[in-house]
């Protein structure tokens, strides 16, 4: 029997994203921990919820993700190793089905190969792979479902639709935006069989039809189910995180997105450049149309997605898409240069330098981010997840825990917990009236974990005064704006909630990032 050649270029990629992946292990993000506490209620409780026979709240907006990791408690798994785990495996398995669709393209073996090289060594995929979120899933089904689709436009095979509708449906129920990119699809296909004169035929109405209606059947009982549950349309962390349009929140996405920009900048060029010189109507300028279409549509999302995480998790499934365009982009520029130089070893050396420089660019991307992650990686580990445990072993059940970072402390504190943040995720009082000291010293909350940064209208209340004692001071380091600064919790406790001295000495002396 005789072996399947194995691909040793592509194997270099998957070991470069193994290596990234190793390099960033200990990178967990705070916020997947509010998706592992859903996922934790679900498997003890049978209830999606963040507080235990609470009013439910959707504060979280990656469903299919928490469902993942409820399947790693059933398994009995420890949740951080799973999560990592799964998002090594499904980012590995990106890589494969990016060559497939590099492939579909028309690009040849090298070129498909070189895209995922590419793809591989920038260091924030290999970061969200292993941060602890659905980045890794998401972009996987956003991919299979393009594979997909682009193969319809390619080869006009009908069937193919109904996979493509599947996957739009899972990356949907991963992130909403799944559900953007297939209505973008849909229109763009709408206009193809306009384009064709087919849009009334019978065979047009039917296959838009088997699309929408194979979606729905997986997404629309999700939908009815969210609204019944949580007494909503739109999810809670849609509305919390819905920004303004205004010029300065368009130039603090700008400034953020800067790093990333100047990477892919001469690359978008090339590709606005292809988009003009298309002007046949084959299957290929199809493909090549519909991608664009997807990048605009994806690039749109990103103005209105603010994100203060490093690493540029909400591009991460735009990436792919700008670098199916490299090795077009890098022939029309040689293909140009050629009509003015005969020496081709001159060309060659010169595609092999772009390609150079390119990897170059990718790896520099890592000094954007690396000593936030490093110094943020720490802290989590050794703060967050130390003092949640802390939490766990010094409270019982009727323990309330108030806090303005709702990740890994509330996670293994796993007690009932108020999330104070002005802009709360998981409390629908606070969100709306974000400085009621009421609401939180009435009800003699036996942990106070606050900052600095806000916090004044509890910190000032006779109550607060007379109720609460500071215990310790934790302390965070992280990198913003390359200036080192110092993120404390002040942690009080309240009064009538007796934790021994022992315990807290303990504490202290076990870090010197916690003192008095």
């Amino acid at each position: 029997m005789k072996l399947p050649k194995i691909n040793l270029y592509l194997l270099v990629a998957h070991l470069i994203m193994l290596g990234f992946q190793i390099y960033f292990w200990n990178f967990i993000i705070d916020d997947a921990f509010i998706s592992f506490r859903y996922a934790k209620n679900l498997f003890q409780e049978n209830q999606l919820v963040f507080n235990i026979n609470e009013p439910p709240v959707e504060g979280y907006s990656n469903f299919l993700w928490v469902l993942w990791i409820f399947i790693g408690f059933i398994m009995n798994f420890d949740t951080i190793i799973f999560s990592k785990i799964s998002g090594i495996l499904f980012s590995q398995l990106s890589i494969y089905v990016l060559y497939k669709l590099a492939l579909l393209l028309g690009k040849s073996k090298n070129s498909s190969t070189l895209i995922c090289i590419f793809y591989a060594w920038l260091p924030n995929i290999a970061l969200w792979s292993i941060g602890g979120l659905e980045t890794s899933l998401f972009s996987l089904f956003l991919m299979i479902a393009l594979y997909f689709f682009i193969l319809y436009l390619k080869k006009s095979i009908k069937k193919v639709l109904l996979g493509s509708s599947l996957f739009f449906s899972l990356a949907s129920l991963t992130r909403h935006e799944g559900l953007i990119i297939f209505a973008g699809s849909i229109i763009f296909l709408i206009g193809i069989q306009i384009s064709k004169r087919k849009f009334f035929s019978s065979e047009s109405i039917i296959l838009l039809g088997l699309m929408i209606s194979f979606i729905g059947a997986l997404y629309f009982p999700y939908f009815l189910w969210r609204i019944i549950y949580y007494y909503s349309i739109l999810p809670h962390t849609f509305i919390v995180k819905a920004e303004p349009i205004t010029f300065i929140f368009l130039l603090e996405q700008l400034v953020f997105y800067l790093p990333l920009i100047l990477i892919f900048l001469p690359i978008l060029i090339l590709i606005l450049l292809q988009v003009k010189m298309l002007r046949s109507i084959s299957q290929i300028a199809h493909c090549k149309l519909y991608l664009g279409f997807v990048l605009i549509i994806f690039c749109s999302i990103l103005i209105i997605l603010s994100s203060w995480m490093p690493g540029f998790r909400f591009a991460i499934p735009i990436i792919p898409l700008i670098l199916l365009f490299i090795p077009d982009s890098i022939n029309i520029f040689y293909n140009l240069a050629q009509k003015y130089h005969e020496d081709f070893k001159l060309l060659k050396f010169g595609r092999y330098f772009t390609i150079s420089i390119i990897c170059v660019s990718h790896l520099l991307l890592i000094f954007s981010f690396n000593s936030y992650v490093r110094l943020y990686a720490t802290g989590i580990n050794e703060i967050n997840i130390t003092l949640g445990k802390w939490i766990n072993q010094n409270t019982n059940q009727s323990a309330s825990l108030a806090i303005w970072d709702v990740g890994a402390i509330p996670f293994y504190a796993d007690i009932r917990t108020i999330d104070i943040y002005p802009e709360s995720l998981q409390d629908k009082h606070v969100f709306t009236y974000p400085e009621d000291a009421d609401y939180i010293l009435d009800q003699n909350i036996s942990i106070l974990i606050l900052n600095d940064d806000y916090f004044d209208y509890i910190k000032t209340d006779p109550r607060f005064i007379a109720n609460y004692r500071l215990i310790f001071n934790a302390q965070l380091f992280y990198i913003e704006n390359q200036l080192r600064v110092d993120y404390i919790y002040q942690v009080y406790l309240f009064n009538g909630y007796y934790i021994s001295n022992v315990s807290i000495t303990t504490l202290i002396n076990s870090s010197p990032r916690f003192y008095i």
